[in-house]
């Protein structure tokens, strides 16, 4: 895997230290003897802004739980165009379908800023998985919802007018890294560019630009700090819905 890692013994030693890891999609629910031993199959690795962990069509290795960071999901579109499916963060897991059925990538992974990660490779999985049979579960839980993600993702893309799109866009971020504040708003607690987002929508930064600000004008967003903060998710919510 790429990156470079402290080691298995490391990790081990640094369970409780990982916030993220208990509550990840590939942990929650297992008893202590499985997560101690999946802990300990693992090595952190470390991921500069714009390094790509993994390539579309690139043969799978294992997996990864993020730990610190955010990274995005991206696939090709027929005519070669990036479609930005997902921007993961600390507990989220990446590369899981390999784990399952050994095929190519399905998607590339890249680093939005500076992260930090546990892999997981396939051997050990398998070794672990098969002497705790509830790990096989997890995994097509998260399989299952991030097909449905991409699914959406797609779909939107293609139905909604731009506005449609971005709101969309917003409230998933708002899903992964809300920060709930009073009076009901919601903060991005992530800062992404006008060009990272533009790329989940799939339009050029000046329209993304040109929405953000005028939604800013109308009390829909707010920034904070650099951050994005839904000041009005109802709205933003019923423009996400709408295929006028």
């Amino acid at each position: 895997m790429a990156g470079s890692g402290d080691g298995a013994e490391a990790m081990t030693e640094n369970v409780q230290e990982i916030s993220g890891l208990e509550s990840s999609p590939l942990f929650a629910g297992l008893d202590e003897n499985a997560l101690t031993e999946l802990a300990g199959a693992m090595r952190r690795v470390r991921f500069a802004r714009g390094e790509i962990v993994f390539v579309q069509e690139d043969e799978p290795e294992g997996c990864y739980c993020v730990i610190e960071g955010s990274l995005k999901i991206s696939i090709l579109d027929d005519e070669g165009g990036e479609i930005v499916v997902a921007v993961l963060g600390a507990g989220d897991v990446i590369g899981e379908l390999g784990l399952v059925d050994g095929a190519p990538r399905s998607a590339t992974v890249t680093a939005l800023k500076p992260s930090e990660l546990a892999s997981l490779s396939r051997p050990d999985f398998e070794r672990v998985a098969d002497a705790h049979p509830a790990i096989y579960r997890h995994l097509l839980k998260i399989i299952s919802g991030r097909l449905r993600a991409t699914n959406e993702t797609v779909t939107v893309r293609q139905n909604l007018p731009l506005d449609g799109k971005l709101a969309h866009t917003l409230l998933r971020l708002s899903e992964g890294f809300g920060k709930p504040l009073d009076g009901g708003r919601l903060l991005i607690f992530e800062k992404f560019t006008q060009a990272d987002i533009g790329l989940m929508v799939g339009v050029a930064r000046e329209n993304v630009s040109r929405q953000l600000n005028q939604w800013c004008r109308d009390g829909v967003l707010s920034r904070i700090s650099g951050y994005y903060c839904i000041e009005n998710c109802d709205r933003l919510k019923t423009i996400a819905k709408s295929t006028d």
